[in-house]
């Protein structure tokens, strides 16, 4: 993974909080559908995220441990 490509899954999902939250209280009023779309913003922006962080872990222990 380069790193911009990290560094742009970062920012995208920095503004995919703040979607979320603007759309979850603002636009829908904190409702349970509010929580819902929220929900679905936030999980569709931060996800791949999430993702390249874990597989980033995975290859930086895998890299540790060839070392020891």
């Amino acid at each position: 993974m380069t790193k911009s490509s990290f560094i742009i899954k970062g920012i995208v999902a920095l503004i995919g909080c703040v979607a979320a939250a603007y759309v979850g209280q603002g636009l829908l009023g904190g409702a349970a559908l509010g929580w819902v779309v929220g929900g679905a913003v936030l999980g569709v922006t931060a996800g791949p995220f999430l993702q390249a962080l874990v597989q980033w872990r995975k290859e930086k222990d895998a890299m540790r441990a060839k070392k020891l």
